[in-house]
């Protein structure tokens, strides 16, 4: 008999991660034994094989099926060898252009310094380097995204390579039927996280007028055409006035997800918004009370308010945000950051960083790990200044850190997130001042009693999902 690799499945090997495969549609690998991956090299549709328990296991697990001889396998399905190290995703900034003038963003329209973006070459050049370290999954941000001259080519090309869009980051301003129907066409169903600021306060923020109105419209017919959609609101004092109405009204839209997330100190919002950000005990303080608020009305819609929470009323869960381990699954061997060492990050000039929270500040402070318009990506992924940056481990972190290593809370916190240690203590591997005031000021706690509290009033009880256990 003559089989081949299932039509949704595709082979990958990298370096430390030798034997693997893809789902398509399916941001990560999954491992094979070496035993499986060397028969399903041999599902090519030309080669005669004997039906065997192992062979009987793969196509019981979907990846393999019986076919005619000569029913090959397409170049994305078969065997690739990538010489780097492993990565899932890519999030990439196709262009540093906007047409808003974002009172907290460094790549607003009016900063002319950073209106870079990536050639219709240099996108092909990336492209190719992608499939070449066997990267799955891309999501694309920028400046806004959609101002970029070719993004539906993008588009097109990446569902011609069969490389997945698992999400568009947006403002909200170029979403059209016509090209939401394109995307459907493509059988291309990204996440659109779409930003406003809150009702009555985002054109403010967004620096333009009559956008509030063009943002819901794009809001709702994303969510006619079947996307899903992930509001990202800032918070800051001047907008809290309507934030719980704003996050009512998204939910009775029968929106799936909004994040909320602290308008921090960078010098372009402490410019522009002066004296209205948040410091962080009264961010922790402000989230707790919009969650008790908001739980209340008994929603559907998930809420990920950034580094402090994370709850899903549909499954009546939560997740403590700054807590990343646990007693029973700290591991000094762990990523310092979970997030960078599962996805790569570039910026619309070329160059590569852990991720796009810290790209202002790297640049502000002229570093560069790496380029990919000077240096070939599977080149940075192999061996480079940014690799090292992205794979050093907790155990590390813990060993520059003299507080970090006396600390009751650090396998739960494990340093706290590299951007708000680089952001707050210009140190990457510094220790993160705000998952310290967390543990230090009994947050966590804080937090399980506001559930326990939430369970009494509304009849509904939350499981937290984390590993808690000291």
């Amino acid at each position: 008999m003559y089989y081949k690799i299932n039509e949704n499945i595709a082979l990958r090997s990298w370096k430390i991660v030798p034997y693997a495969y893809y789902i398509y549609g399916n941001r990560n690998a999954i491992g094979l034994k070496q035993e499986e991956w060397e028969l399903l090299c041999r599902c090519d549709g030309i080669t005669e094989m004997e039906p065997s328990p192992l062979l009987e296991a793969l196509q019981r697990k979907g990846l393999c099926i019986p076919c005619e001889c000569g029913d090959r396998p397409t170049d994305w399905q078969k065997a690739r060898d990538c010489s780097n190290r492993y990565f899932a995703a890519l999030n990439w900034t196709i262009t540093g252009r906007c047409n808003y003038n974002c009172r907290h963003c460094f790549m607003a329209a009016d900063n002319a310094p950073l209106m870079t973006e990536f050639t219709w070459e240099q996108c092909i050049n990336l492209l190719d380097e992608v499939e070449k370290c066997g990267i799955q999954t891309i999501s694309l941000t920028g400046g806004e995204p959609m101002l970029h001259p070719n993004f539906m080519d993008i588009v097109r090309e990446c569902s011609k390579r069969q490389i997945t869009i698992n999400e568009v980051i947006t403002n909200g301003s170029f979403i059209t039927a016509e090209i939401l129907d394109e995307f459907i066409s493509l059988n291309c169903y990204p996440l659109f996280k779409v930003s406003f600021d809150g009702l009555t306060h985002h054109d403010w923020m967004r620096g333009a007028s009559g956008i509030e109105a063009i943002t819901l419209d794009a809001v709702k017919l994303l969510h006619d055409k079947g996307f899903r959609v992930r509001i990202q609101m800032n918070i800051h004092k001047g907008n809290l006035d309507t934030a719980l109405q704003t996050l009512i009204m998204f939910d009775q839209m029968g929106i799936e997800e909004l994040r909320l997330i602290r308008t921090t100190e960078a010098p372009r919002w402490a410019e522009n918004g002066r004296d209205l950000c948040l410091d962080l005990e009264d961010y922790y303080n402000i989230s707790l009370g919009i969650t008790r608020d908001y739980l209340s009305t008994k929603p559907q819609m998930s809420v990920d308010i950034w580094q402090f929470l994370q709850f899903w009323p549909g499954r009546k869960t939560y997740h403590l945000r700054p807590v990343e381990g646990g007693e029973h699954r700290y591991r000094d061997t762990l990523p310092a950051c979970g997030g960078t060492r599962g996805m790569v990050s570039i910026i619309a000039n070329g160059d590569i960083v852990p991720c796009n929270q810290v790209s202002g500040k790297l640049a502000q402070n002229g570093i560069c790990m790496g380029n990919i318009h000077a240096t070939p990506l599977q080149e940075l992924l192999t061996c480079s200044e940014y690799l090292d940056n992205v794979t050093y481990t907790v155990g590390r972190i813990r060993e520059n850190n003299p507080r970090c290593q006396s600390c009751d809370s650090w396998k739960l916190c494990m340093g706290g997130c590299r951007a708000c240690a680089y952001a707050l203590t210009e140190n990457l591997m510094g220790y993160d001042p705000a998952k310290c005031l967390y543990f230090k000021k009994g947050y966590m706690q804080k937090t399980i009693e506001l559930f326990e509290e939430i369970g009494k009033i509304t009849g509904e009880s939350y499981r937290c999902i984390d590993d808690i256990v000291k």
